[in-house]
């Protein structure tokens, strides 16, 4: 395909290697791999090379949790599509006036991008006709799962045609998501694209253990240091994303805030804003970063450590994107050392120890890294993991 060599595509990914020879075939897919990893070039090669581009009729529906995905995976189908002429792909998503998605359906795409909101929508006004789907592709199926998207899910699968392809999309495959598989699926491949072959590859991963009363300034310090052009900082609350939003500011960084209270047209607002370079730090709740998708994003800070794997490997993997290099930076409070260790033992990543002085951050001279192979020999030795590095890791004392 020319719009593979346009976008520079040379060496497939892991998922894109496993996922398109099956869908090829017409198979269900069911696949278990976070953002990041190149999954939506995985089912949009595969879609497009089949797309019918004479026919005036729906034939790919791809549902998406948020706008800021939906568009990101319209974007990526038109570049793959650019040199096949006649195949026309659609965005619909709430926050946009309507009548104008509702003229544009007047085209006749043949692929549709949607969330699942806005496409029950259409539905129910009748400006869209599923009975000639041949192909669902439901991306990021779990976190559609957590934002209550299971009533419309249903309701659009029950309006396009038994027999379809159906692909699923999921960082988690949990019981939930193996119902809406065994619900929509019919002897689905099964495909896990394992953490070591992801993003976490990609991104120089550190951790620095520092006080809670002491975060705020030694994250102004790493700023000052590094000086990245486009970072993301995850917290824990909304009201924390906004709080030290403006304290970044205040210290003199182009800072913004995004976090589920957020109307959608201030949401699509920051992240505009984002995109465009106007502010360089995003500071974001888990919930609201799902979906995001930007290029470019040079590192992560989790100034709140996630209290599980997954969140901690969907976060770095908004960097380290595109065969290019990110770095993660995670603050841990004493208290929180045993989430670290989870992190560590689940992910098997190696995440190595700064400290924060006069200097700046720097590595740890007294461990070159952190793995789950430490963990294990300190306990073997009867010792409390930790212990022996306890005073030598606070920061700000």
């Amino acid at each position: 395909m020319r719009g593979l060599k346009k976008m520079n595509f040379q060496t497939p990914f892991p998922v894109q290697e496993a996922v398109i020879e099956p869908m090829l075939d017409y198979k269900d897919v069911l696949v278990q791999a976070p953002t990041g990893t190149g999954k939506t070039a995985a089912f949009g090669i595969p879609i497009i090379e089949r797309i019918d581009p004479q026919s005036r009729h729906i034939q790919t529906i791809i549902l998406c949790p948020t706008r800021e995905l939906a568009l990101q995976t319209t974007s990526v189908l038109r570049q793959l599509a650019a040199f096949k002429q006649g195949v026309r792909i659609l965005a619909l998503y709430g926050g946009e006036p309507i009548h104008h998605q509702i003229t544009a359906l007047k085209r006749r795409p043949q692929i549709i991008v949607a969330t699942p909101g806005r496409l029950l929508d259409h539905m129910n006004r009748h400006t869209t006709r599923l009975n000639q789907v041949n192909c669902v592709v439901l991306d990021e199926a779990d976190r559609m799962l957590d934002m209550g998207f299971r009533e419309d899910i249903a309701t659009i699968m029950q309006n396009i045609p038994d027999e379809r392809q159906t692909v699923l999309f999921s960082a988690t495959v949990s019981k939930a998501i193996e119902k809406i598989a065994s619900t929509y699926q019919t002897d689905a491949q099964q495909i896990c694209i394992k953490q070591e072959t992801l993003a976490t590859s990609r991104v120089e991963q550190y951790y620095s253990e520092i006080r809670s009363n002491a975060k705020t300034s030694a994250l102004i310090q790493l700023l000052n240091e590094k000086k990245f052009e486009r970072c993301i900082v995850f917290v824990a609350t909304k009201a924390m994303a906004d709080s030290l939003a403006q304290q970044l500011i205040a210290a003199g960084h182009l800072a913004d805030s995004i976090h589920g209270d957020l109307h959608q047209r201030q949401r699509n607002k920051v992240m505009q804003r984002y995109r465009d370079g106007k502010i360089s730090l995003l500071v974001a709740t888990d919930v609201a970063a799902r979906g995001i998708d930007v290029d470019g994003i040079d590192a992560v800070v989790n100034y709140d450590i996630p209290g599980d794997s997954d969140s901690y490997v969907h976060r770095i993997g908004r960097t380290g994107r595109a065969n290019r290099n990110g770095v993660s930076y995670t603050f841990v409070c004493p208290k929180e050392r045993g989430k670290l260790q989870s992190i560590l033992y689940n992910t098997k990543a190696t995440i190595l120890p700064v400290s924060l002085g006069a200097g700046g951050f720097k590595p740890r001279e007294d461990h070159a890294s952190t793995s789950v192979s430490s963990k294990t020999s300190k306990r073997k030795h009867g010792s409390k993991p930790w212990d022996r590095r306890r005073r030598k890791m606070r920061v700000g004392a």
